[in-house]
């Protein structure tokens, strides 16, 4: 008895960030469950297994998912499923298979809180509404011999491994999440298939005609019922140390088979039930590819009583479950067309080129060569100011998530940090681009960055008093606030040049010597050079 839901979610697009307008994402998930161990109630019947008759079930349910992002807010789904089971009694001499396409469900769904918007980042919550399309097979058949010798004859394998339900139905979905701090996401999700109701129009083996006359009462179970379905999670995620991209998940998950339906009668057979799995999982995160892995030990299972057993007031039949589920997939994200801030940050400006030959140029920021004071905000939206982070020496680094120069040169930022920061140095880096505070928190778990991030400042506001023209924008200030050294955009070797100019700040080395020309790093995810032309805010060489 195992509900037909997916792989484990984790906030927002597990964990990578929020998908963009035309952005697409495609996945292969696949689940595996090997059901034998029988309930009666929470009880075990061992005597299942002394007598030989345990039920033995293999489902292998492999999913393709399509999410196309519509509006920032709103997206379109689709799931195609495949089945590929068996199911057989010990004592018999036969087993059964099925295999083909499943119930295909198409929907849509939407975040509560735009993404947008700077709470975004740290909590939110989806709901998702699909149509289940009866588009696989509820009657498939064997054609086997049932003992040695026997002639053929046709069997129709147990509706719990049949690859349709047979019905129409709507799939409602829900995820949410939130960070905890110190780059850890909670979150919850679950599934809930609501069906017609009812049963189906023929004879099934339980009560039905192999096992004696039907049922006194119409439809109690001399049909297979068409029931409800549903899962649901929570858990948490964290980064895995010292292994750039690699999470760890933690999730308790429960679902099962209710005795009664949401809408229509709850008559026909069904075997009602649920368990409950502790399932510990790793996701790995590479440019725009993800994988899910993940096994769950079930702890609790529970055959509640059918709407046939509640009537005639016995519990009359047991259910298989398993010891162990397993869960893989991968995930593929294809970017759509590039927002404005993504194009212009890719071009190199008349500006730019002008300022090339002045590498690290020391200047002074709004207000002569005091560094303008701040009072932005942290994930978890409480306020900070640059005394917060003061020290000896103080890296502040203007960047966005997707600008892709800030994402070659913060990991280099990083090593910087966790070297000096026992000696005297603090860094803190804001975000330029508001629209994308919602990535910063998934963003900052996939790259292991330990740097402190705010949030909360205008694109414009930021540029004008910061005299920001390309990002990423770096200032290294001394413990009165005064500007050292000022850089917009990024070279290759500039890091070494600035881990030079901090030791000769904190007094470890002589100063920096001067910088060499180089050529640029190729652009990180896939990004091609565009030409030249105006622009407002960029991630490009100087």
């Amino acid at each position: 008895m195992i509900s037909r839901s997916g792989l484990e979610s984790n906030g927002a697009e597990g964990g990578s960030g929020y998908l963009k307008p035309g952005d697409w994402t495609s996945t292969v998930g696949i689940r595996h469950v090997y059901s034998h161990v029988h309930f009666s109630g929470p009880t075990e019947n061992f005597s299942r297994a002394q007598l030989g008759t345990e039920v033995q079930s293999k489902t292998n349910i492999d999913d393709l998912m399509f999410t196309y992002q519509l509006t920032p807010r709103y997206s379109l789904t689709a799931t195609i499923p495949f089945v590929y089971a068996s199911r057989r009694q010990q004592a018999q001499y036969a087993t059964l298979h099925t295999s083909g396409l499943g119930d295909i469900t198409i929907g849509a769904q939407g975040w509560v809180r735009s993404p947008r918007s700077e709470k975004a980042g740290f909590n939110n919550a989806q709901i998702g509404l699909s149509l289940l399309i009866p588009s696989g097979n509820d009657r498939q058949n064997n054609v086997v011999a049932t003992s040695y010798g026997a002639t053929p004859t046709t069997q129709y394998p147990d509706y719990s491994v049949q690859p349709g339900a047979g019905t129409w139905g709507m799939l409602m979905s829900w995820q949410a999440f939130q960070s905890l701090g110190g780059s850890t996401i909670g979150f919850v999700d679950g599934t809930y298939l609501m069906s017609q109701g009812g049963y189906h129009n023929f004879w099934t083996s339980h009560g039905g005609t192999s096992n004696g006359p039907p049922s006194a009462t119409p439809g109690m179970t001399q049909f297979d019922a068409i029931q409800d379905q549903y899962m649901v999670e929570v858990g948490a995620s964290h980064p895995a140390p010292k292994i750039k991209g690699l999470g760890l998940t933690l999730t308790l998950r429960a679902e099962g088979v209710p005795a009664h339906n949401l809408i229509g009668n709850d008559l026909g057979f069904r075997r009602p039930g649920f368990g409950v799995a502790l399932t510990p999982g790793v996701i790995y995160t590479r440019g725009h590819n993800m994988l899910q892995f993940s096994v769950g030990k079930v702890l609790i299972r529970d055959r509640t009583k059918s709407v046939a057993e509640e009537v005639n007031g016995a519990h009359e039949g047991d259910a298989a479950f398993a010891n162990y589920v397993w869960m893989a997939g991968y995930t593929l994200r294809m970017p759509g067309r590039k927002s404005a801030e993504e194009e212009l940050s890719l071009r190199p400006s008349n500006k730019a080129s002008k300022a090339a030959a002045a590498v690290l140029t020391p200047g002074p920021a709004a207000g002569g060569d005091t560094f303008k004071p701040f009072t932005l905000k942290t994930l978890d939206g409480k306020k900070a100011t640059l005394k917060d982070f003061a020290n000896k020496v103080t890296l502040v680094n203007f960047f966005f998530p997707r600008c892709p120069y800030c994402n070659v040169e913060l990991p280099e930022i990083q090593k910087i940090y966790d070297k000096y920061k026992d000696k005297g140095l603090s860094a803190v880096w804001i975000n330029i681009v508001p629209e994308e505070t919602g990535l910063i928190a998934g963003w900052q778990m996939v790259k292991n960055f330990t740097v402190p991030v705010l949030i909360g400042g205008t694109q414009a506001a930021l540029q004008r008093d910061y005299r920001i023209e390309s990002t990423p924008a770096t200032y290294l200030l001394d413990e009165n606030g005064r500007v050292l050294m000022h850089q917009d955009g990024y070279q290759k070797g500039d890091e070494k040049t600035l881990e030079a100019k901090i030791e000769a700040a904190l007094n470890l080395t002589p100063a920096a010597p001067p910088v060499t020309t180089a050529s640029l790093p190729d652009c990180p995810d896939g990004y091609v050079r565009a030409t030249a032309g105006p622009q407002i805010l960029e991630g490009r060489p100087r």
